[in-house]
């Protein structure tokens, strides 16, 4: 069964994980207060999710979505993710002045070793 890491576990994040489960996937799902805090929605999801730290939910997909604000960007966890798919679905708001981004493109700093792909984009 292919595994999703799922680094976040707000609007975006939870839903996504409600769909992969719905779908036949299996997701590890993360957010930055901890996987105790986790527990409501992964008893909501069933068997085929759980909670785990960033690091864990990274490190245990086959690829992982990364659903969370520009300003969280620091805290994703680059060594888990190196070699896989990631699907982020982070949006630049250009309102936003953060360390996070590079003030001449208006990209976030967080340049990893694999494939990404951009989605839910904002207008």
């Amino acid at each position: 069964m292919t595994t999703i890491g799922i680094i976040g576990s707000g609007q975006v994040g939870s839903s996504l994980a409600k769909a992969a489960v719905a779908h036949g996937y299996e997701a590890v799902i993360s957010n930055s207060k901890g996987p105790q805090t986790l527990a409501g929605l992964v008893a909501e999801l069933g068997p085929e999710a759980r909670a785990a730290a960033a690091t864990e939910a990274a490190a245990a997909g086959d690829f992982a979505i990364v659903a969370i604000p520009l300003t969280a960007v620091p805290q994703v966890p680059a060594e888990p993710l190196a070699g896989k798919v990631v699907i982020s679905t982070i949006n630049y708001i250009p309102q936003l002045t953060d360390a996070s981004r590079s003030s001449t493109t208006g990209r976030p700093r967080w340049r990893p070793r694999r494939a990404i792909s951009r989605s839910w984009r904002s207008p």
